[in-house]
């Protein structure tokens, strides 16, 4: 009778354990099931936006203006090359094109690597995940032409590894006499969000560089004086992002993911990005 019961007790536990055994075995497969889900909603932006443009041979010129342009001493804009082919292919002939595309690196949506203003290194020295990051924007449009943007739009609003982006309405000139209006950040906003430090500053004007100041940069450097803004981030190896379209449509946006992964050129100083923005 003891050996009976003791084979009972045992059969009674395997098949207690069987029972936990599947019992976990479930809840391990719906959890699994919903954290697969989880994460495929993750992945799937509510919204996708689009900050580039649509690069054409002219597009410096739309952004710029030609007569700024060839202030500064650029006198070329974009160039396409097409080349045609054709080749026999038994019975018929396939044909297609291949080409040589001319860009000026700074006339349109694009990023500026340090040597832009002198420092050391290009696009290359920067890592992949400097272009991608938790995006905050701010509407900075109704606020003078000028380092006008005071450090109080930011502080508290902002942390380390977000990439910031500010919307100034930006127009380019109507009129070749016109030079561009220009909002941008004051020298002690640049100074805050360079020491956080975020991982990239964008804007959709035509530069975060502005002459239009009463107030001149104090520094040793000549760089600071002259381009502050500039200055503060890529001294840094912090990328600034210039000439965004389409800016409006994430200011009322949460929960942002930007990506604005350029071309990885060696020694590069700038390069034509065409940015997107995920919205969850």
């Amino acid at each position: 009778m003891k050996n009976h019961s003791k084979n009972q007790n045992y059969i009674l536990d395997l098949f207690t354990w069987k029972i936990v055994i599947l019992f976990l075995a479930v809840f391990c497969f719906l959890t699994g099931c919903k954290m697969e889900k989880s994460k495929h909603d993750f992945l799937a932006p509510r919204e996708i936006i689009d900050l580039g443009g649509l690069v054409t041979e002219d597009l410096p010129d739309r952004i710029w203006g030609r007569d700024l342009m060839k202030a500064f001493g650029f006198e070329k804009s974009n160039h396409f090359e097409v080349i045609n082919w054709e080749f026999e292919m038994g019975t018929g002939k396939v044909s297609g094109s291949n080409a040589y595309y001319t860009f000026f690196n700074h006339g349109g949506p694009h990023v500026d690597g340090p040597n832009h203003v002198g420092f050391n290194g290009g696009l290359d020295s920067y890592s992949l995940e400097q272009f991608i990051g938790p995006l905050k924007v701010f509407d900075v449009s109704e606020y003078p032409n000028g380092r006008t943007v005071p450090v109080e739009v930011f502080k508290n609003k902002v942390s380390t590894g977000d990439i910031v982006l500010i919307y100034t309405n930006y127009i380019p000139p109507q009129s070749a006499k016109t030079p561009p209006g220009l909002i941008t950040l004051s020298h002690k906003a640049a100074e805050y969000l360079a020491e956080i430090p975020i991982k990239a500053f964008c804007t959709d004007a035509f530069s975060v560089a502005c002459n239009d100041n009463s107030n001149p940069v104090e520094a040793d450097s000549e760089t600071a004086r002259a381009v502050p803004i500039h200055h503060s981030f890529l001294s840094r190896a912090i990328p600034i992002y210039e000439e965004l379209c389409n800016v409006e449509k994430l200011l009322a946006k949460q929960n942002m993911c930007f990506i604005g992964v350029p071309l990885n050129i060696k020694d590069g100083d700038g390069m034509l990005v065409r940015p997107v923005v995920l919205v969850y």
